[in-house]
């Protein structure tokens, strides 16, 4: 089965370790259990962030569906290749990147998606836990805390909560 998100937030997650491990997290639009296509199995659980509607998908109703609508096609080929890009990216940044560079690239992503769901360019709101952006990342919840003060400090962010207004941009980028 595959789950189109059309309201909400998720967190996924497979057994790593001693614990889990946060593998992505998903916005409306995205798909949840691509990872199951091939074998029937899913690796892990997606975990709701916020309230939530999903639209079920049975596979083999889908392949059949786009079988006959090019179109419906190359929209899950859309789908299924920003996925394949987000988590490439993912797994580059996490064996090169620095802590400090992984959080701007984390955050710069978020903002990116967040903006293309409607919220404001420069501020927006984290549902995922600071927990859970330090499994996604490979950090410790203290690193992501510090890191997070040590940005607002050098003024690239204002932090309130979960609340993230990017200040500096450009530097965020920069690094």
């Amino acid at each position: 089965l595959l789950y189109a998100i059309q309201k909400g937030e998720f967190k996924t997650e497979c057994a790593a370790g001693n614990g889990m491990q946060v593998t992505s997290f998903g916005m409306p639009g995205d798909l949840l259990g691509m990872d199951g296509v091939g074998t029937g199995h899913h690796c892990g659980n997606a975990i709701a962030l916020a309230n939530s509607v999903v639209c079920v998908l049975p596979y083999a109703d889908l392949s059949a569906a786009m079988n006959g609508q090019p179109a419906l096609m190359r929209q899950f080929h859309v789908v299924l290749g920003r996925e394949l890009a987000r988590q490439q990216a993912m797994m580059l940044m996490l064996g090169h990147a620095r802590a400090t560079q992984r959080m701007a690239t984390f955050l710069l992503d978020m903002r990116d998606r967040y903006t293309e769901h409607g919220e404001g360019p420069r501020m927006f709101k984290l549902s995922m836990s600071r927990e859970d952006i330090g499994t996604y990342l490979g950090l410790t919840t203290e690193s992501v805390s510090r890191l997070l003060s040590a940005f607002r400090q050098s003024g690239l962010l204002q932090v309130n909560n979960r609340a993230i207004e990017l200040c500096d941009e450009t530097r965020l980028r920069e690094m």
